[in-house]
C-alpha cells in the first residue's frame, strides 16, 4: 500500500473559505464525497486513479498562513502516481483562487 501527504499553503484564504472550496470541489476533481466533518475541516473522499481505488482526505488545518493538507493512498498505486495525482488536486484548488 502507497500512502503520501503533501501540504500547500492558501495565504490570504480563512480556513473556512478554504475547507468550503475543498467540499465545493470534490467532483470537480473527481472524487466522490464520502464523509465531511465540518468540525474538524476535514473531507473524506473515494475515487479512482488509473482504474485502481483511491483514499483522499483533505484536512484545513487551523492554523496561520491557511493550508491544505492532502493524504492519498492506494492498495495498487506507487507513490510517484499518488504524488502526480496530489499535485493534481492541489493545482485545481490553487486555479479557484
Amino acid at each position: 500500500m502507497s500512502k503520501i501527504e503533501m501540504t500547500r499553503e492558501f495565504p490570504g484564504l480563512t480556513a473556512d473559505a478554504c475547507f468550503e472550496m475543498c467540499v465545493s470541489s470534490v467532483e470537480k476533481i473527481g472524487y466522490t464525497l464520502f464523509k465531511k466533518r465540518d468540525i474538524a475541516n476535514l473531507i473524506i473522499c473515494n475515487g479512482f486513479v488509473e482504474n485502481a481505488n483511491v483514499d483522499l482526505s483533505l484536512s484545513v488545518p487551523f492554523s496561520d498562513p491557511t493550508s491544505i493538507r492532502v493524504n492519498i493512498s492506494s492498495e495498487k498505486l506507487d507513490e510517484k502516481v499518488l504524488i502526480a495525482e496530489a499535485d493534481r488536486i492541489l493545482a485545481i484548488f490553487s486555479s479557484n483562487i
